[in-house]
């Protein structure tokens, strides 16, 4: 299993098959926010895409865009991190990193090395299998 997409590298790609328990999700999602914050300036924007519905700039201090809670009980963010069904991308408006999840393929690919350097700081626990380095 190969991602479809290359994302430039440095990058891992990681099988997150065996991690679809909402304690590995919201982990990752808390670990990810805290590596976003790291990698950005106070004020700083970066991308939340979804190809299905609408993209976002989101500052990673500020609390996410959530649903709004009388279409969804959780509350979660409208581009969850992720990737529940869609593709979803969160990246820095420069492209120098980003977080890319493949939903079919069940992957995650982290790339940049400032990113990876950060999310590796507190390494969530969805992402302990590696499937390719680049």
């Amino acid at each position: 299993m190969f991602p479809s997409y290359t994302a430039p590298g440095p990058f891992i790609t990681y099988d997150i098959s065996n991690c679809c328990k909402e304690e590995f999700i919201r982990d990752f999602e808390e670990q990810a926010v805290v590596a976003f914050q790291q990698c950005t300036l106070p004020g700083e924007l970066i991308y939340a895409l979804d190809w299905q519905h609408e993209g976002y700039l989101v500052d990673a201090r500020l609390e996410f865009p959530r649903q709004p809670p009388e279409s969804v009980d959780s509350g979660d963010w409208i581009i969850s991190i992720h990737p529940d069904g869609d593709y979803h991308f969160f990246l820095a408006r420069d492209f120098s990193w980003g977080n890319l999840g493949h939903p079919w393929e069940q992957t995650i690919t982290v790339y940049g090395e400032k990113l990876i350097g950060c999310l590796l700081q507190n390494e969530p626990r969805m992402l302990q299998k590696v499937l390719l380095r680049g």
